[in-house]
């Protein structure tokens, strides 16, 4: 059996599949999770006045004080 029947075998026998990808998807459709831009002070400025988070990703993982401040960064 070649790789790509086997493949397709798994998906179709699968409940679920789960695709990963890189952060280049994001950054291609313009959310640059890095970056320290006009879109990031637009969305998340309170967060960087307030703790001095730079980009999206260290807010995600940033150690806020309580749980309604991470969830308030994560439902931005």
């Amino acid at each position: 059996m070649n790789n790509f029947k086997k493949a397709r075998e798994w998906i179709d026998n699968a409940d679920a599949i789960l695709i990963s990808a890189s952060n280049g998807l994001s950054i291609t459709e313009g959310y640059n999770i890095f970056a320290h831009d006009a879109p990031f002070i637009t969305h998340f400025g309170a967060f960087n006045k307030r703790y001095g988070i730079m980009n999206i990703l260290q807010g995600l993982f940033f150690d806020y004080p309580t749980l309604a401040e991470r969830d308030a960064f994560y439902q931005v």
